[in-house]
């Protein structure tokens, strides 16, 4: 087999070697091989002819190859294994696939194309989940078509703490009222003003709307409570409210990292929990950063956002995509990623944790670059942190496009990231991700000491429940000011919560992860 130098646009003998080794020796020694651009074409051929297409990566995928004229035939990987076209190439099979277009359409010329696309998903997608809030219930200046003017009573209900005194200038969506250490926002609203209500972990049974309306409530550490006589709620409310209107700190990291690890929770029988309230439970149990053990990572991504040519985010586009092929596609593992703000108002100090289980990645050649630097155009999918009753179920998917080079195993090249440029971003991503980790262990304990493993578990049919006996029918839950009366209050200790983000939630869901050193 002769290959020239036009096949490979390279001049170098030995490389040149390296790469006719690949090529399988089944080929007519008079017959040229025409180097297709990886995700390209070709155009202006005539007549039967060979063509070579080179895929950089051991991870496998699709390729799929095209003549506008003719038929494609004789398709064979590095390994001189015949193929079919359009299907998966396997694991470890990097290198030239050569094929031949055969019977063009006589003294007419034709274009060659191929397509490579390799799909990652883990062996079992991360559950979605909600975030569960920690900004306390208030009741508020409207956000639109206010008079600019307090109008609720200056004698607020129970231990509703008033923010701003009746008759008083106020700005669209600033707090008149909050809830008070118990955690229930008990005044009413006056007219002219508005109120707001997130579903949390330490709401009552019932909530009572601006119109007198009374909405049932997901409730679950009232509920927990009451089937294991604790004071989980009023520690909750004591400890992990938040009163500022500009921060929406949650539980998004425990719940993403037990989404990630855990089956989806399956309330037990008479246990009174629905899925979300369980999930609620779970998500306290992981939101404590320091229990969770970090394995290979990519962290410390500046934020960008990136743009075509030099950027502070090139650097990390090896590293990032070697964690997405080497564990979602090499392990069908999870990952947990800080994919910040969405857009279009999110900003990029924003924490949005998700749990990630399936990409899909474009190929193409950079031309001029060699056959082993390409161009991604990646679709991450992650789950959503807004889905409560099954709403809002939909994935997050961010679209990022960067440039690479593959080594000669078909691994990432990591050793040289200055050659790397993190191209864009869209989809629902305004900025690079803060990081994406590998989650190898975790201890089941949150802040809240009186949510335990074991009791969860209990309650929990899908990761180790049913060997605790609970009643054949749910219990009669109480709301809270029957169940907590006469119950001395539970003060905030100090050890409140250490999450943050700067906006309230649209679509979508906020919570902080450091890395424990």
């Amino acid at each position: 087999m002769r290959i020239g130098n036009r096949l490979f646009g390279y001049v170098a003998g030995a490389f040149v070697a390296v790469v006719t080794a690949t090529f399988p020796p089944l080929l007519k020694a008079e017959e040229q091989v025409q180097p297709v651009p990886l995700g390209g074409s070709l155009t202006g051929q005539k007549g039967d002819k060979y063509f070579g297409v080179y895929v950089p990566t051991k991870f496998g995928g699709v390729l799929s190859l095209k003549s506008t004229s003719g038929t494609v035939k004789e398709i064979k990987g590095p390994d001189g294994a015949e193929r079919r076209n359009g299907e998966e190439v396997g694991n470890d099979k990097h290198g030239w696939y050569t094929f031949k277009v055969v019977g063009p359409e006589k003294d007419k010329s034709y274009e060659v194309s191929n397509n490579f696309v390799q799909t990652a998903t883990s062996s079992r997608l991360p559950w979605n989940f909600y975030y569960w809030p920690t900004k306390s219930d208030a009741i508020h200046e409207p956000w639109a078509n206010g008079n600019a003017r307090v109008d609720t009573a200056r004698n607020p209900a129970s231990d509703d703490i008033q923010v701003v005194p009746l008759g008083s200038y106020i700005a669209p969506g600033q707090d008149i009222i909050r809830a008070g250490p118990n955690g229930i926002l008990e005044t009413s609203v006056g007219s002219g003003d508005d109120s707001t209500w997130f579903p949390n972990l330490y709401d009552d049974l019932t909530w009572r709307g601006k119109d007198g309306t009374i909405y049932g409530t997901p409730a679950p550490m009232l509920k927990y409570d009451q089937i294991f006589r604790s004071s989980a709620r009023n520690w909750e409310a004591a400890n992990s409210q938040n009163q500022d209107i500009q921060r929406w700190p949650g539980h998004c990291l425990g719940g993403a990292v037990a989404s990630i690890l855990l089956n989806e929770p399956s309330p037990a029988p008479g246990s009174g929990m629905t899925r979300d309230e369980l999930k609620s439970l779970w998500a306290e149990l992981g939101e404590n950063h320091y229990n969770h053990r970090i394995g290979d990572y990519a962290t410390d991504i500046p934020p960008g956002p990136p743009r075509p040519g030099y950027d502070p985010c090139d650097r990390s586009v090896s590293r990032f995509h070697q964690m997405l092929e080497t564990h979602i596609r090499g392990q069908k593992q999870n990952l947990l990623g800080n994919l910040r703000g969405f857009p279009p108002r999110g900003t990029s100090n924003e924490v949005w944790n998700h749990g990630v289980g399936k990409y899909i990645a474009t190929y193409h050649s950079v031309p001029g670059k060699g056959e082993r630097s390409v161009r991604l155009q990646v679709d991450l999918y992650a789950n959503s942190g807004s889905s409560l009753n099954g709403d809002d179920s939909n994935p997050r998917v961010c679209k990022y496009e960067y440039i690479l080079v593959y080594g000669l195993d078909g691994k990432v090249d990591e050793t040289n990231p200055d050659l790397a440029d993190w191209v864009s971003v869209g989809g629902e991503a305004m900025f690079a991700p803060l990081n994406i980790l590998e989650v190898t262990q975790t201890r089941w304990q949150g802040h809240n000491p009186y949510v335990t493993e074991s009791n969860v578990r209990a309650l929990d049919l899908a990761n180790g429940g049913g060997g605790r006996m609970l009643a054949a029918t749910a219990p009669a839950f109480r709301p809270v000011g029957s169940y907590e009366a006469g119950r001395a209050p539970i003060f905030a200790n100090g050890t409140g919560r250490d999450d943050d983000s700067p906006t309230p939630p649209g679509r979508g869901f906020f919570g902080l992860f450091r890395r424990s050193r």
